[in-house]
């Protein structure tokens, strides 16, 4: 038998064997191509990240609470290693902030006679420190930072808070002693709302409050809470 005749019979053999091989890869190709970034349906989902606009919320109501006590931290974020004062001097205290005024907030109450003056600095040497408000014997307040000297406390930057935006207020001894009193402008604080102070959500007030710090001597600290 010559070669030729044998590739004859053999070529017919295998098209018929190769041809439906290589049908089928190329419409598996084309189907593949077709959806190049399907994802599996055994893949993992990711979490929808439904607490973050929360978190910026807090973030973002931290970073102005650090500005407005006139602190420095090395992690505003967190609000951790925070000083207020003149630290190239040795003359500054170490702060800690305490943002919240809700039901688990920190609380104390005016209790000088002749009330309690609003700075918006702590005093050191050096500092032009001046009071913008006066607050009445009685006043209620929320402590938002505590400034310590070593381990002395010698100032809070409190915020007089409404009563009424206090849950734990109601029928209380402590909140019969003491809630919201006029309080004396010194210094007009005029925010870009122009609003009174008032409620913005349990435990947040937002507008004109007053608020500042204050000597440790002046309040009555409710370290059991209300």
């Amino acid at each position: 038998m010559t070669m030729s005749s044998h590739l004859c019979r053999v070529l017919p053999a295998l098209r018929s064997a190769l041809i439906p091989g290589l049908a089928l890869a190329l419409s598996a190709c084309t189907a593949g191509e077709s959806a190049p970034h399907a994802v599996p349906s055994s893949a993992p989902v990711a979490p929808a990240k439904k607490n973050a606009p929360a978190a910026l919320q807090v973030n973002a109501r931290l970073a102005a609470l650090i500005q407005a006590a006139g602190a420095t931290c090395t992690d505003a974020t967190t609000a951790t290693g925070c000083t207020a004062g003149n630290v190239d001097t040795g003359d500054f205290y170490d702060v800690e902030f305490l943002p919240d005024c809700g039901d688990k907030g920190f609380f104390a109450g005016v209790a000088q006679a002749n009330g309690a003056d609003l700075l918006d600095a702590v005093p050191v040497t050096g500092s032009r420190a001046t009071a913008t408000a006066n607050l009445a014997q009685g006043q209620l307040v929320c402590v938002q930072a505590i400034g310590r000297a070593g381990q002395n406390l010698r100032y809070y930057y409190v915020a007089a808070i409404p009563a009424s935006t206090v849950a734990r207020c109601e029928n209380t001894a402590l909140c019969k002693t003491y809630g919201d009193r006029p309080i004396k402008q010194i210094k007009q604080i005029k925010p870009a709302s122009g609003e009174h102070c008032h409620a913005a959500a349990p435990g947040q007030s937002t507008g004109n409050c007053a608020q500042g710090w204050v000597s440790a001597d002046a309040l009555e600290v409710f370290s059991n809470g209300i």
